[in-house]
């Protein structure tokens, strides 16, 4: 977790709240999809943390790094909000079927989101 919140921090700092961020933030979402391991642990660690509150630091460094993200497109704390549900939704919603989202699909969420 700790991981992919630095890689969402780096995302973050080079976005400028214009398209391009918004592809290079897909393309890293869907590469992650493709290789779910990993998601999948992470995801395994949220519902971990939710019986034990000594875990949710790395979770909450993942929702603050996806939180910054979105305040480079939006200082709406609602759209910010609805960004991170978004995010977590559509990657947990990829772990369980068999046609995960690609990367051209979590960019028409992202565009409808934030631009």
């Amino acid at each position: 977790m700790d991981q992919d919140a630095e890689r969402m921090r780096r995302l973050a700092e080079s976005a400028d709240g214009g398209p391009e961020g918004l592809t290079a933030l897909a393309e890293l979402l869907g590469h992650v999809m493709k290789g779910p391991g990993r998601l999948l642990a992470a995801y395994e660690l949220y519902l971990l943390a939710a019986r034990r509150p000594e875990l949710r630091t790395s979770t909450g460094r993942w929702l603050d790094a996806i939180a910054g993200y979105a305040l480079r497109y939006t200082d709406d704390p609602v759209r910010v909000q609805i960004l991170k549900g978004v995010i977590d939704g559509l990657l947990l919603q990829g772990l369980l079927t068999d046609t995960p989202p690609t990367a051209a699909e979590f960019e028409a969420v992202l565009r409808h989101v934030l631009l």
